[in-house]
Order: C-alpha cells, then structure tokens, then sequence
C-alpha cells in the first residue's frame, strides 16, 4: 500500500489545509507569508530548544473550531542522529475530529528526519512533508521571534507611520496549564485610507520570552469576517524573564507666572530580561493630558519631554506615572534669595581652634520662602542650615568648623568661595635667657645674702697708757 494513500496521512494532511486556509485568508499580509525555509528550521530549532508543550486554539467566523498543539516526548536517535521526539495533536472540536502523529526532529538541521501516522513509519521526503503541522506551531507561538511583521517594535512603527491607532489595554498574569506569564495586551486599528495590509482590527497580546514573543492572543477582524487564536496551554524549559520598567521625572520650575512654561523631563529605562512596554500618563488635577507608549528592550533607555503652561492662577497638580508635583501659577514672584558677605573669621587658626564661617542671605522676592545653605569645605558638603525668611527680610547664617588637619581648606557657601589655612602649633622652645636670668638673680641673691650675714671683726679698744710711774 502506497503510505501516501493511508486514511490516516490523509486525515493530517486535510486537518492542515484546513489550518492554513483559515489563515490564508485572513488577508493580514505579514502573517500570511511563509518565511524561508531554513529560517523555519532554525526557528523551529529554538523553539524545540524553549518550550516542553504547547496548545492553541483556533477559532473563525464560519464556526471552525481546531485544537493544535505538541509535546515534547524527549528525546532519541535516528540513523545516528540525535532528534526531539515530539507528538503533535491537532483536534477538529466541530467535527469531533483528531489527528496525531510522533515526528523525529533533528537537533541539529530543525529538519523531519522520520514520523510515525497511525502506526505507520515514515522517512525521507514524506517525513519531512510531516514537519508542516508543527511548523505552524512557529506561527501560533512565536510570530516575533522570526517574522518581523509582527514584532512589538514593528507594530510600534506601524503606529507612528500613520497607518493606524495602536492601543495599550494593559497587562496582567496569566495561567496557562503549568506556566504563569506576563502579558501584555494591544489592539490594532488599521485607517480605512491606510494601505491594504494595515486595515482591519487586530488584537495582539503576547508575553515576552527569552527566545522572542510568545503569542498569547491573536484575532483578526474585518468588516464581515474574523480569526481568531488562542493559547491554551505551555510548559516552558525555562521560567519567562521579566521587564523592569523604572520610569525617572524631574519638572525644571515648580512656581510660575500665568502662560509661562514648565518642562517635565523623562527618562525610562527597562533593568529587566526582556522586551517591556509601558502606558504613561500625564494628568493635571485628574485629567489626562497626554499619554506615551514606552516599548523597550532590555536595557534600554529613551528619554522624552513635555510642556504645560497655565492661564489662571492657582495650585495644578500635574501626575506622571507615580510621581505629582504641585505647580503654583502666581503673579506674585515667588521668593528670591541672594547670600553675600562671606566671612571666614579667623582666617588662619590652628589645628583644634575653630574658625566661624558666616553669610548673610537676604529674601528679595515677592514671597516668604525657606532656603538651604550649604557650607563645602574642599568640595565636599560639611552641614547644611535652613532659613525661612519673608519678601525683603535678610538675616546671617553661621557655621563653627574645627579642621584636624594642616593644610589650606577650599571654603564655599552657595557659591561664594574663600580659604582657610590650618597649620600646627609650634613646640615651645628651651628657655634658656630666662634660665640666665634666673641663674644671674640667684647669684646676685646669694652674694647679697652672705654680704648681709657676714659680721664685721671686732676692734681693739684703745686703753689710755698707762700712768707713768
């Protein structure tokens, strides 16, 4: 018997037919090409490489109902080459309807290199022909891995070309069988004057893999007709990596007179393993202002900017993302500090004296207002002091610093600058003109005191002569 002419063989094939022209005649060119045949094989390679099991469902508007999916068996040898020994199951739902068959993948070329239908073994030209279901397992599952037309970034693009809206409906976790994934969900709508191949609606939800994004949802919509497929189940070999998305925001002035401009700058970055996307809002006292559709890869950074500007007076809090800064439009000028008079008294000290280092900041504005002086010594913050002053009020900041080391110290105080020289104390010298002076004093002291206890001799007496006798 020809095993070409086999009931089963036959059934596969007409369950396949039927697969593509539900997708044939979707009428979205990109994912109704074929890319090369090699690039198949490679990509069937990873996928093999990436995914235990998977299943989809398909659905259409003439009410066909197909359950498509493998299975990762393990793996075996053929003709001495290694292989993935994998089942695919496709089930026709309406019919009541299922097609099976084991096919032996080559590690090595992606290629068929022998399937088994209906207890019949195949090889050579017909077991490759038997790779056709599982390809379209590259389809369903992995569109932004090897067919550009439908990676996020070319989406993306479509949407800035002008072909169409492209709308971020959020993400969330989803089961699938053994397998939690991150999703992130979008809708396509192509302008009724946009070229042929962007019209028509198309949701488009994916989760993102190590390997390239992973189809979770997938319908088709035109004026009269619809596709739509579904994943159902997957077992990942590895867990999913995550985006990280940390979104930066900074406003250059928070007070402003009416119509004058405010910049907010933005920067977003993603830290994470894979490609992310993200919504963000401005809004101003609840209202949305402007929104952006962040898509980035993984360590990617892009940074944007936007501008308000008020009419009225009054108190806006403007949000973006997590972040609100409060904007206050007045026509009172806001308060204005100047310091001035740097004093570094004294100038030249000794290591453990102190020196006092003092400004005076004064409040020019229209506005009470606290502001921060900063002493920098050799560069680096050292304290710091609040003042709060009112519209036309100054007042004079000090700051006691002990340097421990010998040296020349850069001073600086909110910009203005000075020095301060530390030196050792000298050692005390030996005192030797005072010890002469000692020395001679006792000397002198000494003499004076054996000069005053010394008694002078006793003198003879002078008896008159005798009387002559």
């Amino acid at each position: 018997m020809n095993p070409l002419e086999s009931a089963g063989f036959r059934r596969l094939i007409v369950f396949c037919l039927i697969v593509l022209t539900m997708f044939s005649l979707t009428r979205i060119g990109p994912i109704a090409s074929y890319a090369q045949q090699e690039e198949m094989y490679e990509s069937l390679k990873v996928l093999l490489n990436n995914v235990k099991s998977i299943r989809y469902r398909i659905l259409d508007y003439k009410g066909e109902d197909l359950l498509v999916g493998f299975k990762v068996l393990g793996e075996d040898t053929v003709g001495g080459e290694a292989t993935w020994k994998v089942e695919w199951k496709g089930v026709n739902v309406a019919k009541g309807e299922e097609q099976s068959v084991t096919l032996w993948i080559s590690k090595s070329t992606g290629k068929c290199l022998q399937a088994e239908v209906g207890g019949t073994i195949y090889t050579g030209g017909i077991a490759e022909m038997m790779i056709t279901p599982i390809l379209f397992e590259i389809w369903f599952a992995w569109i932004g891995a090897w067919q550009e037309a439908w990676k996020p970034e070319t989406v993306y693009y479509y949407w800035e070309a002008g072909y169409g809206r492209l709308f971020f409906q959020g993400s969330e976790t989803r089961t699938f069988g053994p397998t939690s994934l991150l999703v992130y969900k979008y809708r396509w709508e192509g302008y009724v004057n946009a070229p042929k191949t962007f019209r028509g609606a198309v949701e488009w939800w994916f989760a993102p893999v190590g390997f390239g994004t992973l189809l979770f949802h997938f319908r088709v919509e035109t004026d009269v007709e619809w596709w739509q497929v579904d994943l159902s189940s997957i077992e990942l070999v590895n867990p999913q990596p995550l985006p990280n998305i940390v979104i930066d925001v900074t406003v250059n002035k928070e007070r402003v007179r009416p119509n004058e401009e405010v910049t907010f700058s933005i920067t977003a970055s993603n830290t994470g393993n894979a490609i992310g996307t993200h919504n963000l809002t401005l809004t101003v006292n609840g209202e949305v202002k402007k929104s952006w559709l962040i898509l980035l890869n993984p360590n990617e950074r892009k940074s944007l900017s936007h501008s308000l500007t008020f009419s009225e007076e009054g108190t806006y809090y403007v949000r973006i993302g997590d972040k609100t800064f409060t904007i206050t439009v007045s026509t009172i000028p806001p308060a204005k500090f100047e310091v001035s008079n740097l004093s570094i008294d004294p100038s030249s000290i000794k290591i453990g004296q102190s020196s006092t280092i003092s400004i005076s900041v004064r409040n020019s504005g229209g506005q009470s207002g606290t502001y921060e002086v900063r002493l920098k010594v050799n560069n680096q913050v050292v304290d710091t002091k609040s003042v709060t002053l009112n519209p036309g009020q100054s007042t004079t900041v000090s700051f006691a610093f002990t340097p421990t080391d010998e040296g020349t110290y850069s001073i600086d105080v909110n910009g203005l600058t000075g020095s301060l020289i530390v030196s050792k104390e000298e050692a005390p010298s030996f005192p030797w003109l005072i010890i002469i002076v000692i020395v001679i004093v006792a000397v002198i002291v000494i003499i004076a005191v054996v000069f005053l206890r010394r008694k002078p001799a006793p003198k003879p007496s002078l008896q008159p002569p005798p009387p002559p006798s």
